[in-house]
């Protein structure tokens, strides 16, 4: 079921942010950097969301092992 979720969500959100490739050249300079900002938190997720959804637990192990790299340091 996370895996569906997953792929699910992940869809969702390239769904949301497909338009603003289609529509961002006649915009105003602060509407693209606007969406540009948008993107730059979206993306992310969704390839966070298509990893966990290819490898159940890989974010959560990458996450536990970037922790423990930085409280090493």
């Amino acid at each position: 079921m996370p895996r569906v979720m997953n792929t699910s969500l992940a869809l969702v959100l390239m769904l949301l942010v497909a338009p603003i490739f289609s529509r961002f050249g006649g915009k105003p300079l602060y509407v693209q950097i606007a969406l540009v900002g948008v993107m730059v938190l979206v993306v992310p997720v969704v390839l966070a969301c298509l990893a966990s959804a290819a490898r159940p637990g890989s974010v959560g192990r990458t996450a536990r092992r970037l922790r423990r790299r930085r409280s090493g340091d």
